[in-house]
């Protein structure tokens, strides 16, 4: 992973853990399919951090592009995606309940990647903020996908573009 985008995404968990905090004594089992145009990638690498620093994982997706990790609820979390020869990605999971609220349960989220090739000709800098956010904002309906977020990264990866 560039070195860039690890500053920026050690920033965001950084910024994003010291705003909310509460109890929290629940586990979250992140899982899906990493893909390139429908094909599953084998040994792509999967890094979590944590913004407690005191969680740092890293595997690779197995032969069917699958992954699989639990994360201990009450902390952010940087998961990032890459392999050589593909733009790196990176998911921001804010495992950390509103403000006096607290999570406690196992929750499961299913979240599938794709990874688009480099074009070596290009300097792609649209990865550099995380592609994607996880939050609660309820405990009883679970994590949220932030499709607000995701559209802002796309126009922010069309105005480079263009």
């Amino acid at each position: 992973m560039s070195d860039l985008l690890k500053s920026f995404c050690l920033i965001l968990l950084l910024v994003m853990g010291a705003k909310l905090a509460t109890a929290q004594n629940g586990m979250l089992m992140l899982h899906g399919r990493v893909v390139h145009e429908d094909n599953l990638l084998e040994g792509v690498e999967v890094e979590i951090i944590s913004d407690q620093q005191d969680t740092i994982i890293n595997f690779t997706t197995r032969r069917n592009g699958s992954y699989k990790a639990n994360l201990r609820l009450g902390a952010v979390y940087n998961v990032a995606f890459f392999k050589e020869g593909y733009i790196d990605k990176s998911v921001g999971v804010i495992g950390l309940a509103p403000e006096g609220e607290t999570i406690d349960g196992r929750y499961f989220y299913q979240l599938d990647i794709e990874l688009y090739k480099l074009d070596e000709n290009r300097v792609d800098e649209t990865m550099i903020p995380p592609v994607a956010k996880l939050y609660i904002e309820d405990p009883d309906k679970g994590f949220t996908f932030d499709k607000q977020y995701v559209k802002w990264v796309q126009d922010e990866y069309e105005e480079l573009t263009d």
